[in-house]
């Protein structure tokens, strides 16, 4: 007696059905091939979605002749068309309350042992890929893996696109020119990234109120360049009395408050984030990390376990990895806590107290706690993660939707490694092994876990600061550097060592790196004649200090002093080498005229007397 089956496969981002392993993996082997045909028209991206289901029939009393998929109801399916080894079948459509059934039945089914049918099922999708500014987006479902079945996704991105993919999670099995090939991904969804650079336009406004009866001086952190993000200043009004970059190499702008002056400050810009890191910001990281780590295993407030009695659990704690898989699987994110006004951060000892009332702060701040119990250099970053469905890659800091995640410095490497255990927590998405183009950094906490403030946080009242939205115009480069002498005597003598000071300012729109500087004179000897700076923020400026003497001796020489920045001469002085001998006979000379112009001074006055 041969008895019918009909196979139901769920087919969504939050749960996958297992049904098959429970009550039908010994009578069929099913194998799947989904391909993604992408299109791209006027900044649109459409995409045809073909279904390729062969299902093996393993027992001769026992055939499939009924499939039926579902799909969540925010595929938006157009242009549906089913077919079978026949020909073209109609496929029954049921829309419930969360999914889109569709039910295809066999025209004649193959029966007997080994026997083979195929499902064949075409359609539309305008909103599965998204077009973010600068790069495309994916999330894709995926079936579980079956130990006997075979399960391919395949990409076809648009012929002539420059487009490659930049982050893929998981990691490809085959990449063949436009095609990319996942075989028996074991995660739930597939996440790609495709173009290694995003760009977001952002305004952010800072609310700065004085409310003492004195002047005082505040500070406000600007986004800063990163291993992985470059800023392009477009305006900051007005604009600040000092800019310097902190320990932590936070981008801090100084304004002077008047007493009770109350004052807003813009900051407009364009960030660019990357996918790999940036070369010219690689050595500086290694070399800043060298004075940085002296703080970055150090307890602070929300970065300690004083209260937790029970710490054995660290004794399995011994990689970023274990400590990262620890906070994903012990904390549950907690989406009330996250959208109350009330929002309150906790620190490390209460999230591990209350595991199930979570946000981001907490999987972020327990994350760096046991990373420096274990010897493991880490900081916190708290920024703006740009998010298209908040169910999966939630934000949970302020109004402003602010959110947290942690970096830790792998010595081998020499590199911050951002990673995101909240959003894997909530999205089942792997954010160890690589990150993603959406998270933009406000501020860099490693010496203190709760300063600088991020832009969203310099309120007076509930007010939106943060906009930002992705662009895909990129910004040029200006590179406008300036300098002048301080403390710089228009006169010397050619016997004596002086010193000095030499002041370069960048006045363009993005950050310099590693620039050499050189100071040239005919007539005069340098201490040092090059100076390297490592790093110049937009509106920075630094001084430096050196030293000189005269060359020559018992001339009377004008010279000039000039500073040189890639061959461009940026600024000169001249200056005057008078010898030594002429100004001993200078003064003496003015020694005696002095003197005899008292002498004159005093007979004058002696006649006066006289006369009186």
């Amino acid at each position: 007696m041969r008895l019918k089956k009909i196979i139901i496969i769920l087919f969504s981002l939050l749960f996958l059905t297992s049904l098959f392993n429970k009550v039908y993996a010994d009578d069929f082997r099913a194998q799947y091939q989904v391909e993604y045909f992408l299109n791209e028209s006027e900044n649109y991206l459409n995409t045809k979605v073909k279904f390729n289901i062969k299902i093996t029939n393993l027992r001769s009393d026992i055939y499939v002749s009924r499939f039926s998929i579902a799909f969540p109801n925010t595929f938006t399916i157009t242009n549906l068309k089913a077919f079978d080894d026949k020909g073209e079948i109609t496929p029954k459509l049921e829309k419930g309350q969360f999914a889109t059934k569709i039910d295809m039945a066999f025209t004649e089914p193959n029966v007997g042992k080994d026997s083979q049918n195929n499902f064949y099922l075409e359609f539309n999708q305008d909103n599965l890929f998204k077009i973010n500014g600068n790069v495309w987006e994916v999330i894709l479902p995926t079936m579980e893996k079956k130990e006997d079945g075979i399960y391919n996704i395949i990409v076809h991105l648009p012929p002539g696109t420059d487009k490659k993919i930049s982050i893929a999670k998981p990691k490809p099995t085959a990449i063949s020119g436009n095609s990319i090939l996942w075989n028996n991904p074991a995660t739930k969804t597939v996440y790609a990234v495709f173009g290694s650079e995003q760009l977001y336009r952002i305004s952010l406004t800072y609310n700065l109120n004085n409310e003492n009866i004195y002047p005082v001086y505040t500070e406000v952190a600007f986004p800063p360049d990163t291993l992985y993000q470059k800023i392009y200043v477009e305006n900051i009004k007005p604009k600040p009395n000092k800019v310097y970059l902190d320990e932590d190499d936070n981008f801090i702008g100084r304004y002077y408050l008047k007493p009770k002056e109350k004052t807003n400050i813009n900051f407009q810009a364009v960030i660019a984030v990357e996918a790999k890191p940036r070369p010219e910001y690689r050595q500086y990281t290694k070399d800043s990390f060298q004075w940085q780590k002296k703080y970055l295993l150090s307890q602070q407030k929300f970065w300690q376990l004083e209260k937790i009695s029970n710490i054995d659990f660290l004794k399995n704690l011994s990689t970023p990895k274990d400590i990262y898989k620890f906070v994903v699987n012990t904390l549950s994110y907690n989406f009330d806590r996250a959208g109350s006004n009330n929002y309150k951060r906790v620190g490390a000892e209460i999230a591990l107290a209350n595991p199930k009332d979570a946000v981001c702060t907490e999987f972020t701040d327990l994350f760096i706690t046991l990373a420096r119990e274990k010897g493991i250099y880490s900081r916190e970053i708290e920024g703006y993660a740009y998010s298209s469905d908040m169910r999966f890659r939630p934000l949970s800091l302020s109004s402003d939707v602010l959110h947290a995640w942690p970096e830790y410095y792998d010595l081998k490497d020499s590199l911050w490694i951002p990673i995101d255990p909240t959003w894997e927590n909530t999205s089942g998405i792997d954010y160890f092994n690589s990150f993603d183009l959406n998270h933009i950094v406000f501020v860099i906490h490693g010496k203190k876990s709760d300063y600088p403030v991020p832009a969203g946080m310099y309120k007076i009242e509930d007010s939106k600061d943060i906009s930002l939205i992705p662009t895909a115009d990129l910004p040029k480069e200006k590179i406008n550097l300036t300098g002048c002498f301080i403390n710089l005597p228009q006169k010397i003598n050619d016997s004596s060592k002086y010193i000095a000071k030499f002041e370069i300012a960048n006045q363009g729109n993005v950050y310099i790196y590693n620039q050499k500087f050189t100071l040239k004179a005919n007539q005069l000897k340098f201490d040092q004649e090059n100076y390297d700076l490592p790093i110049l923020a937009p509106f920075e400026k630094k001084e430096i200090q050196f030293s000189f003497y005269a060359l020559n001796k018992n001339k009377l020489i004008n010279d000039e002093i000039k500073i040189f920045y890639q061959n461009n001469e940026l600024s000169s002085v001249s200056i005057k080498i008078i010898p030594r001998l002429i100004q001993y006979l200078t003064y003496f000379s003015l020694g005696i005229f002095s003197f005899g112009l008292l002498i004159l001074i005093l007979r004058l006055k002696l006649k006066s007397l006289k006369k009186i």
